[in-house]
């Protein structure tokens, strides 16, 4: 699935035992994403308002919401090149898609006081604006998010992609992002836990309902920044 394509997202929360189980099911169906075997970390910092407006509406169930947040993926051994990403994920109804560009990563550490440079050729020119324009109302560093990511694929012309987020780990400090940065110590999950996270643009596979089906798995809402928030910030 492309990054950039409308979905639905659904999120399982794993304990120690389901996450061995459930991923060898989900290889016997998908691929590992030929671009990251073997798992990659992803960092994200996300900004809010100094009400907390993107957090109080997820909270409340708002069916039209956008989040700004900046995100780097990689491996400080090169074998998966560090690539820095600013981005609006959106969700209307339902229906979940992102909007972002990549960035260098010193842009990253300036957004929030800056915004984006522009230029009236530029492809980019439509998140540019709408990232500029959340900056303005919602561009406070927050916090930022570090967990390993291990994901499995359909393919660009698939319809599906199922990944597991372990080590999920925050901080509330806002320091320059690096794939080698391990200093994340506040943890969201409890120990051996992941979350595995389904996103689909049609109908959920029937191989994939009868696996949850068998383990009495239900999906649930879970948001890793809305848990830091709640966590470690708000009491």
């Amino acid at each position: 699935m492309l990054a950039t394509q409308n979905r639905r997202e659904f999120k399982f929360l794993l304990d120690s035992e389901q996450s061995p189980i459930v991923r060898r099911r989900v290889e016997e169906h998908l691929q590992e994403d030929i671009h990251a075997a073997g798992g990659y970390p992803i960092l994200t910092e996300y900004f809010d308002s100094e009400d907390l407006h993107n957090y109080w509406q997820k909270k409340l169930g708002a069916p039209n919401r956008r989040k700004l947040r900046s995100r780097l993926y990689g491996r400080n051994d090169a074998t998966i090149a560090p690539t820095a990403f600013i981005e609006v994920k959106h969700k209307l109804n339902g229906i979940t898609v992102k909007r972002r560009m990549v960035c260098d990563l010193d842009q990253l550490e300036t957004i929030h006081k800056t915004g984006l440079d522009s230029d009236k050729e530029d492809e980019n020119l439509p998140v540019i604006r709408e990232v500029n324009e959340l900056v303005v109302t919602h561009g406070s560093p927050v916090v930022q998010i570090r967990y390993d990511r291990y994901a499995y694929d359909s393919g660009p012309e698939g319809t599906i992609r199922i990944t597991f987020d372990e080590n999920v780990c925050c901080r509330l400090e806002s320091k320059p992002l690096s794939p080698g940065d391990l200093n994340f110590t506040k943890p969201l999950l409890a120990e051996g836990q992941s979350i595995m996270e389904v996103k689909t643009a049609g109908p959920v596979p029937y191989w994939f309902r009868q696996l949850i089906g068998e383990l009495r798995l239900a999906p649930r809402g879970f948001s890793k920044y809305a848990t830091a928030i709640e966590q470690y910030q708000l009491y």
